[in-house]
This record gives C-alpha cells, structure tokens and sequence, in this order.
C-alpha cells in the first residue's frame, strides 16, 4: 500500500487532507508538531483515532527557537514567524516520509486562506525550499497549484484532488460532509505567536536571553503574569489554578538545581504561586513576594506563610509585606 505523511494539527483542513488521500488508497501517518507556543498534541490524537491512523507527536528542541529568534522570512503581525515555522514542520515530515519510506507528504493548506502564510507564492516557496519538491501535496487545493511529481507519475491522481481556496468554511465543511469526515467538537486554540497582546513576552525575553536561557523559559511565557524587574530578573505569578500547576511542574522538572531560579506557594492562605527568575537577592526576593502577596485576596498580615522551593531544599517561611508596596504599579507585559 502507499504511504502518506500528514501534517496533523487537529483542525478540520487537516481531517479533510487525511480523508482524501485515504480514498486515493493511501496509509497515512500523521505528524503534530509540539511548539513551546502551540500544542495541539491532543487534537490530532483525537483526530488519528477519528481517521484509524497513526499520529506521532515531536516535540521541538532549540533549533525551532533559533527561527523564532532570526526568522529568515520575518514575522505578521505579531512574533509570529509562520513561514519559517510552517516550513521546520515540511521538513520534519520529510524526516519521516524518509523513515517510513512513504511516497508523499501531504498538509491541509489552502491557497488564500491564511493572509501571512498560504498565498499561492507561499505554497510554491514552501514546495522549493522544503526539499521534497514534488513530492509535497496539498489535497485540498492541488488543482488550483502546477501538478507535482508525484502526480505526473501517477502516484497521486490529479482528478480526485481539490481547488478549493478563500476564507470562507463552507465549501470545506460541504466536501467534509460528502468525503465523511468526523466533525470536531470545538475550535482548537491556535499559536499565541499570532497574539500581538502575547508578542511584549517574547522580545522582552529575546532581548534579555543569556547563555543560561533555555526551552521552558519560552514554555512558561503562556501562563500567567509577567513582570520585569531588571534587565537580569524577572517573575512570573500565577493567575489560575492551570498556571500555578504548570509553573510548579517545570521547576520541578526543569529547573529545581539551578540557583537563578527560585518558587514560592502559599502555605496559610489561597493565593498564586510565583516563580522568580535571574538575580537571586533580598532585593528581588522581597520583591516578588510583595507582589505574590498584592495579587492573594487572603493574605491577612501577621499571618503570612509560604513553602519556598529553592533548587534542592524547601522550607516554610514568614513573610510580612512591605507597608504601602502597590502591586498594581507594575504593569504585567
């Protein structure tokens, strides 16, 4: 049988893919791409199981920051570097069309339908650079694009492709409803490198990084407040439940020996976790209590105790705020 790799985010336009080359007669393994920004992991595992295919799921490593840092084909209009990005995960699927021996690598894009990323020179771009040119397929739209290799050949029948494009959902959910293909239950949460609210985060950790920077340092942007202090220190509090689990899980995962990084959860009140990253003094640390303490509704003075994990150790601690400190004055990024 003929193998296909899918780029599979979850969402629909990728379901659609996958469908339409299965009924070309092709086994397709889907490929999702864990970002420190997007993950949509849980998605496309819903979705393998939906289609009866397999799903591999690959985490990034530095390298995908590197692009974020220096994308060659810019950012939109956030810190979003869409191409650079789009074209990381080509090649990654190459990887395993490679591994597989699998004929063709197949996405859901459509041309048209994403301003910064899915313009038909876009596509061709990403077709020349991803280094399996013509072996590349989008089913969705293939017969508004110049016929590739792999249909010149007759591995992949021209005819039963596509030429949809624009905006607009209704022609995709219409063709969703005559290949079968399983409706999803809601929208998925897209790449917060779109945000423009989001992108103050990354420049300002751009800006500051030092050799000491790492991966989960770019996770945990997408939780909670952040608050510079000075150009070495930052903190990051808590805002909900979700984001205090989170942060205590990567410092205990990540970062728990190393001595720039300290994390603070309150032991005699209902309050947020606050971790504080980069210079480790009274200084910063008074400070970041002070405004862990300003953002707890039940903080009651003379009764203020936290649990202070500090690489290896941890231990309870008194704590009595600063009189008139207004955590209000700094504004989260």
């Amino acid at each position: 049988m003929k193998k296909a790799v899918a780029l599979l985010s979850g969402g629909f336009d990728s379901l659609l893919a996958v469908r339409i080359m299965q009924k070309q007669g092709f086994e397709v393994v889907g490929l999702n791409v864990i970002t420190p920004f997007c993950d949509t992991s849980s998605a496309a595992l819903e979705a393998a199981e939906m289609l009866g295919i397999e799903c591999r799921v690959l985490r990034t490593d530095d390298s995908y920051l590197e692009l974020v840092r220096h994308p060659k084909y810019g950012y939109g209009k956030g810190v979003n570097p869409c191409l650079d990005c789009h074209l990381f995960m080509i090649h990654r699927a190459k990887e395993l069309m490679e591994e597989l021996g699998a004929e063709i690598v197949i996405t859901g894009e459509v041309i048209g339908q994403r301003p910064m990323s899915q313009q038909r020179h876009h596509l061709e771009m990403l077709d020349y650079h991803s280094g399996i040119s013509g072996r590349l397929v989008r089913p969705i739209c293939g017969k508004l694009l110049p016929p590739t290799e792999a249909e010149l050949i007759g591995i992949v029948d021209r005819e039963q492709l596509y030429a949809l494009s624009g905006r607009g959902r209704a022609p995709l959910h219409q063709l969703g409803e005559q290949l079968d293909v399983p409706k999803i239950k809601s929208a998925m949460a897209g790449c917060v490198l779109t945000e423009i609210s989001f992108a103050p985060r990354v420049r300002d950790l751009i800006r500051h990084e030092n050799e000491m920077t790492e991966m989960w340092e770019y996770e945990i942007l997408r939780f909670g407040r952040h608050i510079r202090f000075d150009r070495e220190t930052r903190i990051v509090v808590g805002r909900r439940e979700s984001d205090c689990d989170f942060l205590s899980a990567k410092f205990r995962e990540c970062c728990a020996r190393r001595s720039d990084v300290m994390y603070w959860e309150p032991e005699s009140f209902m309050g947020p976790s606050v971790m504080l990253i980069g210079r480790i003094d009274e200084e910063t640390k008074r400070f970041a209590l002070n405004v862990q303490v300003g953002y707890s509704k039940n903080a009651v003075p003379g009764n203020i105790v936290f649990h202070r994990y500090f690489q290896t150790e941890d231990w309870i601690e008194p704590f009595e705020p600063t009189e008139g400190f207004d955590h209000k004055q700094f504004r989260p990024m």
